[in-house]
C-alpha cells in the first residue's frame, strides 16, 4: 500500500508525464496548432465529467486523455484509407451498417483486431489508475465553478466563428485529434438540417428551376454506359509510375485525349463521387455531411440524371458490388430515379471476390436479354471494385497471368497490377458495346471516383504544400473517358478540365441526351467558372443555381 507521501508523489508524477505525453500526442495527430487550444479544452470538460462521477482527479484527466488519443488513432486510420477525418456521425452512419461493417473486418482484419488490443490496454491501465487513486470528498456546490470554467472554455475555444474551419476544413486536411472533438457542434445538423441553406440565405434574384425534362426530337437517345473505375487515375497524373502504353492509352476517350476530372476525395469515398456525378451537386458544398450525403439527402433531390432519362422513357438500372444497404447507397440511387439497383446479393458476388469481368458480365447479359424484351433505351451505370484496397497481398491471382513487376513498393506493384487487369476487363466490355451498339447506338462515359491510398502520399510528397485542401490540387484529379458507338457525339464541348459535378451536363450536350433546366443551367455555369463548381471564384453565381434549386423543389434543405 502507499501511504499518503507516496500516493501523492504517484499522483504528481501521473500527471506531468500524463500532461507532457498528451501535449506531444495531439501535436502528432493534429500535426498542426490550428485546433490543439480547443482539443485541450475539449479534453479538461470531459474529465470534468468523469471527475464528477469518480471523484478522482488523475484517473478523470487520464480517462478523457485516452479516450481522445484512441479517437485521433481512429481517425488517422481512417484519414489514411478514406481521406476524412473522424467525425460523431460516422457511429451513425457506418456504426449502424452491417453491409459495411462486414466489409471493413473482411478486408481490414488486422486494423480491427490492433483496435481491440489498443481498447483492451487502455482498460487494463485505466482500472489500474483507478484503484490506486483514493477518490476526493467534496460538495458538488463547491466545485460547480471548476465545472462551468471547464465547459465554458471548450465553448469558447470552438472555432465557429469560421464555418469552414469548424466545418469542412478539420476533415479533409487531417485534423486527426481534433476532428473527433469539433464535430459536436454539428449535433444540431444531425437531426434534419442541412447546412448548405444557411450558405446562400443572402443570394438575391434566383429563378426557381422547373422540374422538367425535355425529350424532345431532338434528343438522341442512345443506350447508355456509365463506368466507374474504382480507385482509378489518369498515369499521367503519376509521372514516377510506368504503365504500360496499352495501359494508358485505354484511359483515352475517342478523341485521343485523357480528360482530367477533379473529385472531392481521395483513397476512400466512392459514393461521394457517384453521388456528385449522378446528382450533378458538390458533396463538398455540404460541409462536414460531404461523407454522409447517401443518408442525409435520401429523399430531398428531385431531376438527377437517372430520374431525368427514365421520365424521357428510359429504363433506369444500376450494379454495384457492394450490398445495396450499404452507406445507404441502394435507397438513396432508388430515391433519385434508378428503376432498378442490383447489388451483391443480386449478383451472387462478395465484394473484392471477383475481376471486374465478371460484373461487365452481367451488365452485358441484361442488355441483351433487355433489347429482346423491351423497347425503351437503356442506362446502366456500373460501378466497379477490383482496384479497392488494401493491397498487402495478391487479389486472384491466375496461373495464365503474365509475370510483371511494375513497382519495388509491393503495394503499388499490387495497385498496378490490379489496374492492370481492371483495363483489360474494360477493354473487353468496350468491344463487345462497339460491336453490338443495339438500334439506337450505345453511349459509354467512364471516370475514376478518387486516387488510390497506394499513390496517396507520393503525390502529397510531391509538393510543400497542403493539397488536401486545394480541390483542384493534383491529389484530386481523376479522369473521364468518353466513347460513342454508332451516336453522335461532339468532343469540342469536351475540351476543358471539369469538376465532377459538370461531368453530365456536359455530356447531355455533347451527346445532345434528354435534358432539363437544371442541365443547360449547369452548362452555362461551366462555361462562367471554368469547369470549377465548388471553388468558382463568382461564387454567388453557383449560390443562386442552388438557390434555384431550392426554389423549384429539385432539392430540399430544411
Amino acid at each position: 500500500m502507499f501511504n499518503r507521501k507516496v500516493l501523492f508523489s504517484f499522483e504528481a508524477v501521473a500527471l506531468v508525464v500524463g500532461a507532457v505525453a498528451y501535449f506531444l500526442l495531439v501535436r502528432y495527430f493534429d500535426t498542426r496548432w490550428r485546433f490543439m487550444p480547443y482539443t485541450f479544452a475539449f479534453t479538461f470538460a470531459f474529465s470534468a465529467i468523469v471527475f464528477l462521477a469518480t471523484k478522482r482527479v488523475v484517473f478523470s484527466l487520464y480517462t478523457a486523455g485516452t479516450i481522445v488519443i484512441l479517437l485521433a488513432i481512429v481517425s488517422a486510420v481512417k484519414f489514411r484509407l478514406k481521406g476524412l477525418a473522424l467525425h460523431l456521425f460516422d457511429f451513425v452512419f457506418t456504426g449502424t451498417d452491417a453491409a459495411t461493417v462486414k466489409f471493413l473486418l473482411a478486408n481490414y482484419t488486422s486494423i480491427g483486431v490492433l483496435s481491440l488490443l489498443a481498447v483492451a490496454i487502455a482498460i487494463g491501465c485505466l482500472t489500474f489508475l483507478y484503484r490506486r487513486e483514493r477518490p476526493l470528498r467534496f460538495r458538488w456546490r463547491a466545485g460547480a465553478p471548476a465545472f462551468v470554467v471547464a465547459f465554458a472554455t471548450a465553448y469558447a475555444a470552438h472555432p465557429s466563428h469560421d464555418p469552414r474551419e469548424a466545418d469542412f476544413l478539420p476533415y479533409v486536411a487531417g485534423y486527426n485529434a481534433s476532428a473527433f472533438p469539433l464535430s459536436f457542434a454539428n449535433v444540431p445538423d444531425m437531426i434534419g438540417w442541412v447546412p448548405l441553406a444557411r450558405k446562400f440565405d443572402h443570394i438575391d434574384g434566383s429563378v426557381a428551376m422547373a422540374n422538367t425534362a425535355d425529350c424532345g426530337a431532338d434528343r438522341s437517345k442512345p443506350d447508355f454506359m456509365m463506368i466507374l473505375s474504382e480507385s482509378q487515375s489518369s498515369p499521367l497524373v503519376f509521372p514516377e509510375l510506368s504503365f504500360p502504353k496499352a495501359v494508358t492509352d485505354s484511359y483515352r476517350s475517342d478523341d485521343g485525349t485523357i480528360k482530367p476530372l477533379y473529385v472531392e476525395t481521395v483513397g476512400g469515398g466512392t459514393w461521394m463521387t457517384n453521388f456528385t456525378v449522378l446528382t450533378s451537386l458538390s458533396s463538398a458544398d455540404f460541409g462536414w455531411q460531404a461523407a454522409y450525403v447517401t443518408r442525409v439527402l435520401d429523399g430531398r433531390i428531385k431531376g438527377a440524371l437517372p430520374e431525368v432519362l427514365a421520365r424521357c422513357g428510359y429504363r433506369t438500372i444500376t450494379v454495384m458490388p457492394m450490398p445495396t444497404i450499404a452507406f445507404n447507397e441502394g435507397p438513396f440511387l432508388k430515391s433519385i430515379g434508378f428503376q432498378e439497383v442490383f447489388g451483391a446479393e443480386t449478383t451472387g458476388h462478395e465484394p473484392m471476390s471477383v475481376r471486374d469481368k465478371v460484373y461487365f458480365d452481367y451488365v452485358n447479359a441484361l442488355i441483351e436479354k433487355h433489347r429482346k424484351e423491351d423497347g425503351r433505351p437503356l442506362f446502366i451505370a456500373i460501378q466497379t471494385m477490383f482496384t479497392h484496397a488494401p493491397y498487402e497481398s495478391v487479389l486472384l491471382p491466375e496461373p495464365k497471368e503474365p509475370a510483371s513487376h511494375y513497382n519495388k513498393s509491393a503495394d503499388l506493384n499490387e495497385y498496378m497490377r490490379r489496374i492492370a487487369l481492371a483495363r483489360q476487363d474494360l477493354q473487353a466490355f468496350l468491344g463487345k458495346r462497339k460491336a453490338e451498339p443495339g438500334p439506337r447506338g450505345t453511349l459509354v462515359m467512364e471516370f475514376g471516383d478518387h486516387q488510390s491510398v497506394a499513390t496517396r502520399d507520393m503525390v502529397l510528397s510531391s509538393s510543400p504544400e497542403n493539397l488536401l485542401t486545394d480541390l483542384r490540387s493534383k491529389i484530386y484529379e481523376t479522369y473521364y473517358a468518353v466513347h460513342a458507338y454508332d451516336t453522335p457525339i461532339d468532343f469540342s464541348g469536351l475540351d476543358q478540365p471539369e469538376d465532377a459535378t459538370f461531368l453530365i451536363p456536359r455530356l447531355i450536350a455533347a451527346a445532345k441526351l434528354p435534358t432539363s433546366p437544371k442541365y443547360r443551367d449547369l452548362v452555362a455555369l461551366s462555361d462562367h467558372c471554368l469547369g470549377r463548381f465548388h471553388t468558382c471564384e463568382d461564387r454567388i453565381s453557383v449560390d443562386r443555381h442552388l438557390k434555384g434549386l431550392v426554389a423549384g423543389g429539385l432539392l430540399w434543405v430544411e
